[in-house]
């Protein structure tokens, strides 16, 4: 039977647009291996705050819908742009459905109330156990109009298989850069390298890790010298699993309830 593990939550005050570079200066020839390496570590090989045990993106087409709430009609056409300039980099098919379409495995919908009585921009995402990305959920939080752009893509990124933040980069993955709104260079080569086909879907963090170093390292033109550090990024990925208290086996978790990666719940920002 396949269990699924979950991610919840990640309640933050940001939000869509097109997608494009920030500036000039963040491009391919500006950037450092091991500040995008690094990046790709923290958004892609942890879920929350803590290790992931593997890696996971989409490997069946995407099926689409948003919901025809009040007040989606004006982002409509930016939010499924957002994810289809993804889907593009991404090499995954995307089709539009109903929102009722029971292949539906990726929503967009206004966000929902928290306690405060607040909406808070989110997303949750599903995945399998060997890895593959089976559902996506973003809410937006339609009452914070300046902030639905980086909203919007702040969350898809995460619905992509980015499963935490990359806050020390240039990135609209990171709360340190709050106002990045747009997808910047490092983004593009986030994306491109969690898909690129050398990854696959559940390989292990401490294998994945130098791999998508030296994967990087060809897309920003690093020189031999700095490709060097790729090797050594495994073991520190798996010190930092093992540190957790290492992968969370199934007997750890009633059988009612799915599989859960180390990290499961949200931060709640």
């Amino acid at each position: 039977m396949m269990r699924l593990a979950t991610w919840v939550a990640f309640a933050i005050a940001i939000a869509c647009g097109p997608l494009k570079p920030a500036d000039a200066s963040d491009g391919p020839g500006h950037l450092s291996l091991d500040g995008v390496a690094r990046a790709f570590d923290d958004a892609a090989l942890r879920v929350n705050n803590a290790p992931a045990t593997e890696l996971a993106r989409w490997t069946d087409p995407i099926y689409l819908a948003l919901a025809d709430d009040a007040g989606m009609a004006p982002i409509a056409p930016a939010a499924e742009a957002a994810v289809r300039a993804l889907a593009a980099i991404a090499g995954v098919p995307v089709t539009r459905v109903a929102w009722r379409d029971r292949r539906v495995n990726f929503r967009i919908q206004p966000g929902q109330g928290d306690r405060a009585g607040k909406s808070p921009c989110r997303s949750t995402v599903d995945w399998t156990e060997s890895g593959r990305m089976v559902r996506a959920e973003i809410y937006v939080n339609l009452a914070n109009a300046e902030r639905i752009t980086r909203c919007i893509n702040h969350e898809t990124m995460h619905g992509f298989g980015f499963r935490s933040h990359a806050h020390a980069a240039l990135s609209v993955l990171s709360y340190t850069h709050a106002g990045q709104a747009e997808l910047t260079a490092v983004d593009t080569i986030l994306i491109e390298t969690l898909y690129d086909r050398r990854l696959k879907p559940g390989m292990p963090a401490e294998t994945a890790a130098p791999l998508a170093c030296s994967i990087i390292a060809e897309k920003i033109g690093a020189t031999a010298a700095a490709a060097t550090l790729c090797p050594g990024r495994g073991a520190t990925a798996k010190r930092g699993l093992a540190a957790f208290g290492g992968p969370r086996s199934l007997a750890d978790s009633p059988p009612t309830l799915p599989a859960l990666q180390p990290g499961y719940r949200g931060d709640g920002l």
